[in-house]
């Protein structure tokens, strides 16, 4: 047991402090992984690490008997050497293997972790696609966009023409992207714009004001599908009143890596309707499943207002 715990030990620092520390720090995964055989081989040629009665060096037995003469008497046969490295350096190496083996088998528990996670996260987005369906694009609202498409058709045809489409290509997001883990975050802004433009349909202009600022040069920036997008349909839902005074305001802007989404309404909570589209614990459940600690999602709602601010990576990180 006092020669293999020091090898348990060995493993299990390199498995549980130094292997996480390979993808993010790699210059630090290699210096602590150096310094650790360093310490595991000073043990290895310590005294300590020999058997109970072990010689002092290699090939060393006191209690052997004196080896037979060679021919014709002239004296002991030479002996040759015992082997090509001593057991101290066997201890070695079978340390520094140990450490190979055990990066191997952290590499494949960690593959079948994202696996496991992308399992999730591809659940995740069909429940919360089902639930878009179910609270966004419901009935109630096909209906009243489709007779306000209807009425433009004999004011305006031209403009119902662009609403026909814009309706038409928002479906398409929904139905054909809202399952990916991320989309571009171009798409997900064309999503909102179509849909604020839908719902300008449904209320006079001088009872809601409504104020977009979206980045011109959006790059490749990426997003979690309809995620922005839920915050802006819960602002018409929870946030307008056709008896007062009412404002959106959404800006969305690129900064140092990050996709930065801002949404101020006036708050007029509807007591017959407590539902919240896809849900908040929903959507932060799919954030933290993409980005892990690495996204912040602040609400406050004060003085007759509800501020959302969201910031998140703008590539897509599976939380590790």
């Amino acid at each position: 047991m006092r020669i293999v715990l020091p090898f348990l030990v060995l493993v299990l620092i390199h498995h549980f402090l130094l292997a996480p520390l390979i993808r993010k720090k790699l210059p630090l995964y290699i210096g602590l992984t150096m310094a650790l055989l360093v310490l595991f081989g000073i043990w290895c040629f310590s005294p300590i690490s020999r058997p109970q009665g072990a010689p002092a060096f290699p090939g060393q037995n006191e209690m052997m008997p004196p080896p037979p003469p060679g021919p014709g008497g002239r004296g002991p046969e030479p002996q040759g050497r015992k082997g090509p490295i001593g057991p101290e350096t066997s201890r070695l190496i079978m340390g520094i293997l140990l450490v190979g083996v055990d990066l191997g088998a952290y590499f494949y528990m960690e593959s079948r972790r994202k696996e496991r996670r992308m399992k999730e996260l591809e659940a995740e987005n069909t429940k919360q696609r089902l639930e878009s369906l179910r609270y966004q694009i419901n009935p109630h609202f096909l209906m009243n966009t489709l007779n306000n498409i209807h009425a433009l058709v004999d004011i305006d045809p031209e403009k119902a023409k662009e609403s026909i489409e814009g309706f038409s290509k928002m479906m398409r997001i929904l139905l054909y992207e809202g399952d990916a883990p991320t989309i571009p975050l171009e798409r997900e802004l064309d999503f909102i714009e179509h849909f604020i433009s839908l719902m300008r349909l449904r209320y006079p202009e001088d009872a809601l004001r409504i104020d977009t600022v979206f980045p011109k040069e959006r790059g490749g920036a990426v997003v979690p599908p309809l995620v922005m997008a839920s915050f802006v349909e819960n602002a018409f839902k929870h946030g307008v009143s056709y008896s007062e005074e009412s404002f959106i305001r959404v800006k969305v802007e690129l900064q140092e890596g990050k996709v930065i989404f801002h949404c101020v309404n006036s708050s007029h909570p509807a007591e017959a309707d407590e539902r919240h589209g896809i849900g908040l614990e929903n959507i932060k459940k799919r954030l933290t499943l993409l980005y892990g600690n690495a996204y912040t999602l602040s609400i406050d709602e004060e003085g007759g207002r509800y501020d959302v601010l969201l910031a998140v990576p703008d590539q897509t990180l599976l939380a590790s």
